[in-house]
């Protein structure tokens, strides 16, 4: 009896070991939906890099801001489930009756990438031609915009150039 078990248990232990997968786990290096990379530049200069000075930048809909901006560079996020995303970039000064803001907003198209079966997908975007449009009006301090890398998948390098 014990002869017969015998094989039976190494191939069912066998079946066991070849048959599992290993878990994946999705470690924190594995890359996630990129975000928009955006240089600021002069607008008399357009090859020098102009720090803005206290931009406060609001995801339109939104009351608390996501980052004030203080330098020559920001990463926005962009929303996965639409095609724009608005945001609202204010110049604070000292009265509220002066303050100027601008409202833009940024259209893409998305494409999902798979990367594997513990992180699943992330978002890439495609920037339009006409990346960005003034819902509101006319703005007030972006001069002009030029798309430097149409297709948004990594954040080591700028995709749009906006000149202030």
């Amino acid at each position: 009896m014990k002869t017969k078990i015998a094989p039976f248990l190494l191939i069912l232990i066998y079946s066991i070991i070849v048959g599992c997968e290993k878990d994946d786990i999705c470690l924190i290096e594995t890359p996630s939906t990129p975000q928009l990379v955006v240089r600021l530049f002069d607008k008399d200069n357009r090859n020098e890099y102009k720090a803005a000075n206290n931009i406060i930048v609001y995801g339109v809909g939104n009351e608390d801001p996501l980052m004030t901006i203080n330098s020559d560079s920001l990463a926005l996020p962009l929303k996965v489930q639409s095609a724009f995303t608005q945001y609202a970039f204010v110049l604070p000064s000292s009265t509220v009756s002066s303050t100027v803001s601008d409202t833009l907003q940024f259209n893409y198209g998305r494409f999902d990438e798979y990367i594997n079966r513990a992180c699943g997908y992330r978002a890439n975007f495609t920037l339009n031609e006409n990346v960005i449009s003034y819902p509101i009006n006319a703005p007030l301090w972006i001069e002009s915009f030029e798309i430097l890398i149409d297709t948004v998948s990594n954040e080591q390098q700028a995709h749009l150039a906006i000149y202030h």
